[in-house]
């Protein structure tokens, strides 16, 4: 029988041991939070237990008397945590069926009946240890296993199908073992004359079993431990579970932070491309408009490529461009864009703003109203006439001198980067550029007129100022012949006199048809040589063609062009003088990324000797080098001569 309790009792401390290691684990199952009341049970019931194994062994009355004080505490004790454990096992498991809702009330009166008649008994009784065993074995120990019981049916119904079928399994085992013991200990009592201990009492169940009581009560205790133990491991699963779905939520986290980079690294590359397509077109246009000024366009063709170009890649309303008046205190509006093109501003458009002006004189770009104070400046442009809301203006200065602005508008309050403003600035000094190109071109016009009229100034001095001074010459010959009554030499000297002033009218045609050709440049080099070839045919009575290889007109400096019409004019020149051709040809055509120009006639031709004694070949020479170019002469005594220029072309 000591074995029996030892082992009682051990399996109720393995009970209390392992609910208790249990429960310092957090847990979100209910029955987690029950696990400290199952533990308290077992260690007290565990203390019974063995308290019954000592009064068995112990003959010392002081100490029979305070082992049976302690069975007599702790027995109800040990109950009453059994019963708390139940309880919190079926209330924290859901909400309770109505019959058991109701069951309180219902029993409230028997129940208060049969604890006042245990009370009556356990006094009048005068075996009052026995009496309190029994009755606490009825009113407490039964219903509390019985509450355990369903607690743990209860449990294994509630968890859901993520968690293990053997988990399950172990709760209604758990469920049932309780069950045994509520019957072997709750119902199975000593035998006494009240309650069910006149049938169901120790006697009994060992003349029915052929095993004491104690037995039935180890055994079923040791089911008891064995299944909550094995039932425990739904905290191991609910922490498998809980460390999968914290895996899983961290995989999910470390996902969204993954896309949420990926979307990050997205948005920075569609920022970086657009920046990177807005800085091309940025270099795009600079080019654009370096290679107009390159090929030496027009100023207003550049200017307004420019203009249109600043409301294209700065997304305003409008831009322009405007130049200080003759006192530097107003602005005049020149180009003018809006609506996505650009127009030279016709009439008298004045920027009456000093605070612009003022800023412009300072030489430094800035953005308006961003960088000045609001009541500094209002901002009215009379050729939209609207209100700019926001602007960048850039000014345009020639060798630090600011000679006007460029600018970029916005009607509404949308303000502009300091990229965009650099940006306006680059077009500001391309517009710069563009003027002093203008400026230059006029300049090397005028030069280039300049030099002409000298070269005609030469030629009238070396051929009619001659011929003149000849004329006078031959008259006092003649005057002398007369006098002489020598009438045929008279005759002769007229004859050569009149000869010599065909010659000078040739020159003096010649001169007047180049000074016309060389200061007609508003028709083009094509159209100005077709016109000089064909006039010099009419006037030298030669066959003259003009013959043109190129699919669109050559695109020559302005310097260029003027040397290329007066070396073809000296060529031609020459041709009417010495060459005595008949047929005369000019030929234009495309040759090693240059312009070839081929003045071919059937002449009389001469020696390569003579070519720099007759022809003046140093000086078309000197003017083909000055543009870039090269100038070679082949001729034949009779064989006609060929003049051969190549130009180099201006970039596309």
């Amino acid at each position: 029988m000591t074995a029996t309790y030892l082992f009682y009792g051990l399996a109720f401390f393995t009970l209390g041991l392992a609910a208790l290691l249990e429960s310092r684990r957090s847990s979100g199952l209910l029955l987690g939070r029950q696990l400290p009341w199952l533990a308290a049970f077992g260690f007290v019931h565990s203390i019974v237990e063995w308290s019954e194994l000592l009064l068995l062994t112990t003959t010392q009355e002081p100490l029979r008397t305070v082992l049976s004080a302690g069975h007599f505490v702790l027995l109800p004790l040990s109950a009453m945590l059994l019963i708390r454990f139940g309880v919190g096992l079926i209330s924290e498991a859901g909400p309770l069926p109505g019959w058991l809702l109701l069951s309180p009330s219902v029993l409230l009166v028997p129940m208060m009946l049969i604890g006042a008649y245990a009370l009556v008994v356990t006094i009048t009784e005068p075996g009052l240890e026995i009496a309190g065993d029994i009755w606490s074995r009825y009113l407490l120990f039964f219903p509390g296993a019985l509450l355990a019981t369903a607690g743990f049916l209860r449990q294994a119904r509630e968890l859901d199908s993520s968690y293990s079928p053997r988990v399950r399994s172990m709760m209604t085992g758990a469920g049932i073992a309780f069950f045994l013991y509520a019957f072997f200990a709750g119902l199975i009592v000593p035998e006494a004359s009240y309650g069910l201990a006149p049938w169901l009492n120790y006697e009994a169940v060992q003349q029915a079993t052929g095993a004491p009581v104690q037995v039935w009560r180890m055994l079923s205790a040791l089911g008891v431990t064995v299944f909550v133990v094995r039932a425990l491991d739904v905290f191991d699963f609910e922490r498998k579970r809980y460390l999968e779905a914290a895996t899983r939520r961290q995989e999910q986290a470390e996902s969204a932070l993954r896309r949420e980079r990926e979307r990050a690294r997205e948005a920075q590359l569609e920022v970086e491309t657009e920046a990177r397509r807005v800085a091309e077109r940025w270099v795009n246009t600079l080019v654009e408009i370096g290679q107009l000024i390159a090929h030496m366009e027009n100023a207003d063709v550049v200017l307004l490529h420019i203009m249109e170009r600043a409301q294209q890649l700065l997304d305003t309303d409008t831009a322009a461009l405007g130049l200080l008046d003759e006192s530097g205190e107003r602005l005049e509006i020149r180009y003018q864009a809006a609506g996505g093109s650009a127009r030279a501003v016709e009439g008298h458009h004045v920027l009456d703003n000093p605070a612009l002006v003022r800023m412009l004189r300072t030489g430094r770009s800035y953005r308006f109203p961003d960088d000045l104070e609001m009541d500094q400046i209002s901002w009215h442009c009379p050729t939209v006439a609207r209100e700019i809301k926001t602007a960048a203006v850039a000014p345009l200065q020639f060798d630090g001198q600011v000679v006007g602005g460029i600018w970029a508008a916005r009607f509404q309050p949308r303000s502009f980067t300091s990229t965009q403003l650099f940006g306006l600035q680059n077009l500001a000094d391309q517009a710069v550029i563009a003027l002093q190109h203008a400026s230059m071109a006029a300049q090397l016009q005028s030069v280039a007129t300049l030099e002409e009229r000298s070269r005609i100034a030469r030629e009238m001095h070396d051929g009619l100022a001659q011929i003149l001074g000849y004329l006078g010459i031959q008259m006092q010959t003649i005057e002398a012949y007369m006098k002489r009554g020598q009438e045929q030499q008279v005759l002769d000297e007229i004859r050569k006199t009149r000869e010599n002033v065909r010659l000078a009218q040739d020159d003096v045609r010649d001169n007047i048809l180049s000074l016309r050709t060389t200061l007609s440049g508003d028709a083009g080099l094509i159209p100005a040589l077709q016109e000089y070839v064909a006039e010099f045919g009419v006037q030298s009575g030669a066959d003259t063609s003009l013959v043109n290889y190129f699919n669109s007109p050559p695109r020559l400096s302005p310097l260029a062009e003027v040397q290329l019409v007066r070396i073809v004019q000296e060529a031609l020149t020459n041709v009417r003088k010495h060459a005595r051709a008949a047929h005369v040809e000019v030929q234009l055509s495309p040759q090693d990324g240059g312009l070839s120009i081929l003045v071919r006639d059937d002449g009389v031709g001469f020696e390569p000797g003579e070519a720099n004694g007759r022809f003046g070949l140093q000086t078309m020479e000197e003017r083909a080098g000055s543009v870039g170019g090269r100038l070679a002469v082949q001729s034949e005594p009779q064989g006609g001569t060929e003049v051969s220029l190549w130009l180099p072309l201006l970039r596309e």
